[in-house]
């Protein structure tokens, strides 16, 4: 048994860990490609399980090398999960086991911790389903790992939500990639409802915030059958709004096309209706991809990306990402190739709209002359270049058609270097904007400017999709030198970008925070 200030030290390492590893803007994106799914290291260990039930909860070890001294902390989730697609169990104290996971090293102490994703060769979780976006899904035979990790679409089943009200206490899975939020309306202290409150950077107008564990809350939202634990789409969290119900359905959930349909499908992406494709009647070709018969039947999806979260970069300068997801009738990713980036072939062309925001092209420098859009060639292992992408620079817009659908598509741009030198100026504007400092920073940072007369001044902090995630300040200030702090402590790690308003004119500026 372990002295109790080793014990504590320990404790501590692994909650640090299971928060340090919850989601971030550095590594998630879902639908086939999960590029660096939270940094994690994939490493296969045996050894002797050692389990120390002393503590508040319930501690488990992996001893590697049989000294007795604990090499890992595997992190099995919150107690009360269970995987549903397999017989796994947690192991006993002794047990003999060869677990699969993600390696996350700790900076507090010297062990690592290892996210569970098999044991003894049976699934216990999937490293890459962010639940976000399962609106309901097809679980077929061997569940979320059938064949691999093949990717499934969202949305199968959002034509058949219930509306209902729902009262309990707030369960929150902070162990794993993104927190996970469930309700537990009984009082036992187990999840009777995965709550779906939409990517973690989606926050409403309301200000409504996501419920603390053990909070009393009062849902409304659209609810979800689901063979483990229903899904509730929040629409109101304790009478307030979350999201609008009357726009929920392609917004949210992707949509089918059909060989032999005689009107066209548009597919939006979550949270912006100015992104879109639309597949035409026609589109069927037969052949599918890299030999696979293409069914009569695709479901459609695609997501807005963190820029920092597409493949192999190189020297593009990417301001906005996308992915695009293809699928079977059996859950498959037709769009799946050697972990995410493959293409199918239509018969004719797809219409795409790409709209991006003026934060993201000031935080990023972008010359919009210089726009230019690619997708990913998984054969040539590189971005090709879109011919043909109009730029509509008044509207933040780009357009395009193609029949080669790629799985994921980009938006770059060549520095606006001008802009960058004016920055240091005082121009016309009336006021300079500094940089933050320090930069990168954790969890705190001080932004400077500089007013050369009185004004009404906002100061708003946005993610790196453009959207805003804090107001800091808006009030009337004087001339002169300022200087504000933001904490970024309720912040997940990741680049933001920070904008200032006096009067009609703004400058916007990046600043990264690495926790």
């Amino acid at each position: 048994m372990y002295n109790w200030t080793r014990k504590i030290l320990l404790i501590m390492s692994t909650y640090f860990i299971f928060f340090s590893v919850a989601f971030g803007q550095g590594g998630f994106h879902h639908g086939g490609g999960h590029f660096n799914p939270d940094s994690l290291t994939l490493v296969t260990v045996s050894g002797t399980t050692m389990v120390d039930t002393t503590m508040f909860q319930t501690m488990y070890y992996l001893d590697e090398d049989g000294n007795g001294i604990e090499d890992y902390i595997l992190n099995f989730g919150p107690p009360w999960y269970n995987p549903d697609s397999s017989n796994a169990t947690r192991p006993q104290d002794g047990d003999p086991v060869t677990i699969t996971g993600g390696k996350q090293d700790s900076t507090m102490m010297n062990i690592s911790v290892i996210v569970v994703y098999e044991i003894n060769g049976e699934f216990w979780r999937d490293p890459y389903d962010p639940l976000w976006t399962n609106m309901g899904y097809h679980n077929h035979g061997g569940g979320h790992h059938q064949g691999g990790m093949t990717g499934f679409a969202f949305g199968w089943m959002h034509d058949t939500l219930t509306i209902d009200t729902i009262n309990g206490s707030a369960l929150v899975d902070t162990t794993f990639v993104m927190e996970h939020y469930y309700l537990d309306e009984d009082g036992d202290n187990n999840p009777d409802y995965f709550l779906n409150f939409g990517p973690p950077w989606y926050q409403p107008a309301s200000g409504a915030v996501r419920p603390n564990p053990g909070d009393n809350i009062e849902i409304i939202g659209g609810v979800l059958n689901h063979q483990t634990l229903p899904m509730v789409i929040v629409f109101k969290l304790n009478g307030l709004v979350w999201r609008d119900s009357t726009g929920f359905g392609h917004y949210f959930g992707g949509g089918w096309i059909t060989r032999n349909m005689i009107a066209s499908q548009r597919i939006h992406a979550p949270f912006d209706s100015s992104d879109w494709m639309n597949i035409n009647p026609g589109w069927y070709s037969g052949g599918g991809h890299h030999g696979m018969m293409m069914p009569d039947t695709l479901f459609c999806q695609m997501l807005e990306l963190y820029p920092q979260n597409m493949p192999n970069p190189g020297s593009l300068n990417i301001f906005a990402g996308y992915e695009i997801g293809m699928f079977f009738p059996n859950g498959m990713n037709g769009m799946w190739q050697n972990g995410g980036g493959g293409h199918m072939n239509f018969s004719n062309n797809v219409q795409f709209q790409f709209h991006y925001n003026d934060i993201q092209i000031q935080g990023f420098n972008i010359d919009e002359s210089t726009i230019t859009a690619h997708y990913w060639d998984s054969h040539a292992n590189n971005w090709v270049q879109i011919s043909g992408a109009t730029i509509d620079p008044i509207n933040n817009r780009v357009t395009f058609q193609e029949s080669v659908i790629g799985n994921f598509i980009l938006l770059a741009g060549q520095e606006n270097v001008t802009l960058i030198e004016d920055r240091e100026k005082l121009l016309i504007d009336g006021f300079i904007l500094k940089q933050n400092y320090p930069n990168p920073f954790n969890p705190v940072t001080q932004i400077d400017f500089i007013l050369d007369q009185p004004a009404r001044v906002e100061l708003t902090v946005y993610n790196v999709l453009g959207q805003q995630v804090q107001k800091i300040l808006d009030r009337e200030m004087n001339a002169g030198l300022q200087s504000i702090s933001f904490d970024g402590q309720q912040l997940p790690s990741g680049i933001y970008f920070y904008q200032l308003m006096a009067g009609n004119v703004s400058q916007v500026r990046k600043m990264e925070l690495l926790k």
